[in-house]
């Protein structure tokens, strides 16, 4: 308590030795809690074990935040997802003969891509089946297929206009001495599903794939693709894509990408099966924009051992109507590669808000020092 002005006022400013009122003494208080500053007692400990102790966690947080935060995580940037769209332009022509159902043919890109486009992936045929004009009439059900009620003995085993689960058509009530199978009425004849060993597609292993990828950072405004503003049209024509010699060539060989997926041809084109495409794209958008360039991946998606469905096939039909306005068809069952796309990364560009408030988690670890430092400090004790 000291004296101020004729009046007694206490350590906290509070005058005591006239009349107090309530708002001498909140405007005291108040003065008191803006000009006054606190700091802690610092105590100075001369142990090597705590001061060991003290520098390694330091070092360590020091080493998270520079290494790890912001060389490796590039903590300084913000980041953006890339959107992205692909479309593949194939090339190719082999030719089949007998003993082939239909005979000698010559196939395009036309004719062994089905369908023509789809959504960030395509198929190429490898092998066929073909079943060539059928009409709708009435003939024997094919003996391997169907769950039960294929073969007769007699009639009687074939109830008319009923179906034969996983068959070809309707019964009609009529056993066929022939065969052993129940006549049914379908599209005739029936396809004999027996796959064709070698490969009918064989060669399409040379066919090229060209990979036209358009993508875009939305935040930063930046678009980019996989054709890249070097290349001329003398390039592109010659190029083929190799992960040393010409790792940014957008024109693939269906050989090489199998063999670089750890597959070979000759094990996925009589069965089929589903390919990887992958497509990264990590662009540190600091340095120029040029240096934005897709790096290639592949790999097999199914699984080759499997016991049941195995590989990758489907039908399609080509219909047309003969001399005598009967419709017809030629189903082909085909077996072949399906590449899936896969296009991800990221791109970051520095950011001094992203910066900030990295470098100010990493200021705030340091407070990890402090509370092993007392944990040290009350075992010593």
């Amino acid at each position: 308590m000291v004296s101020f002005g004729g009046d007694m006022i206490d350590t906290e400013g509070v005058p005591t030795g006239g009349p107090i009122t309530f708002s001498d003494m909140m405007c005291s208080r108040g003065a008191n809690f803006f000009f006054a500053y606190q700091t802690p007692k610092v105590v100075n400990i001369r142990s090597k074990r705590i001061g060991a102790m003290y520098r390694l966690v330091q070092a360590a947080i020091i080493a998270y935040v520079i290494g790890y935060v912001f060389v490796w995580e590039k903590g300084y940037q913000e980041t953006d997802r890339v959107e992205s769209s692909v479309v593949t332009k194939v090339k190719g022509i082999i030719r089949t003969k007998p003993p082939y159902p239909l005979g000698l043919q010559i196939w395009d890109s036309v004719d062994f891509i089905t369908p023509a486009q789809e959504n960030n992936a395509f198929f190429i045929a490898t092998n066929v089946l073909a079943t060539p004009n059928q009409q709708q009439a009435t003939c024997p059900e094919d003996k391997n297929v169907g769950i039960g009620g294929v073969r007769c003995a007699s009639d009687e085993d074939c109830p008319p206009d009923t179906q034969i689960v996983n068959g070809n058509g309707f019964r009609t009530g009529t056993c066929s001495n022939v065969t052993g199978t129940c006549e049914i009425l379908a599209w005739c004849p029936t396809e004999i599903d027996v796959r064709p060993v070698p490969p009918v597609l064989a060669g399409s292993e040379n066919f090229t794939i060209l990979v036209k990828n358009h993508i875009m950072f939305p935040k930063f405004g930046v678009k980019r693709r996989n054709i890249l503003e070097d290349m001329n049209a003398t390039y592109l024509a010659n190029c083929r894509y190799h992960p040393v010699q010409h790792p940014y060539c957008p024109i693939f060989v269906l050989g090489d990408v199998l063999k670089l997926a750890g597959e070979s041809y000759s094990s996925i084109a009589e069965r089929g099966g589903v390919m990887g495409f992958v497509i990264e794209w990590n662009c540190n958008l600091d340095l120029s924009v040029n240096s934005c360039l897709p790096v290639y991946h592949f790999r097999r998606m199914d699984n080759k051992d499997d016991k049941l469905a195995k590989g990758w096939n489907f039908r399609y039909a080509n219909y047309w109507a003969d001399e005598n306005h009967v419709e017809r068809r030629t189903v082909v069952k085909a077996y072949g590669i399906r590449f899936v796309f896969n296009v991800y990364g990221k791109a970051g560009r520095f950011s001094p808000v992203v910066f900030a408030m990295n470098l100010g988690s990493g200021l705030g670890l340091l407070g990890i020092v402090s509370i092993v430092y007392m944990v040290n400090r009350f075992r010593a004790h």
